[in-house]
């Protein structure tokens, strides 16, 4: 379940975009940075998504960011 997105900002080169998202997996809340990208294929462009796993916390972690620790409940 994904709890708090971020702004979308331009990465290099046009039609390139990141935004990170951050989202509650059972007891631990993860942080994916996502990225999107317009890509041509010969024939027509076509939108391409990625998200990878940047970092993680347990829910009771005192180490996760403490703005993030009000969208948890």
């Amino acid at each position: 379940m994904v709890i708090y997105t971020t702004n979308e900002w331009k990465g290099y080169g046009k039609q390139n975009y990141f935004w990170n998202e951050y989202h509650l997996e059972g007891d631990e809340v993860i942080k994916y940075k996502c990225h999107r990208r317009k890509v041509f294929d010969g024939d027509e462009s076509t939108w391409e998504y990625e998200k990878d796993e940047v970092e993680s916390w347990s829910v009771d972690d005192s180490s996760m960011p403490e703005w993030l620790k009000q969208y948890i409940d």
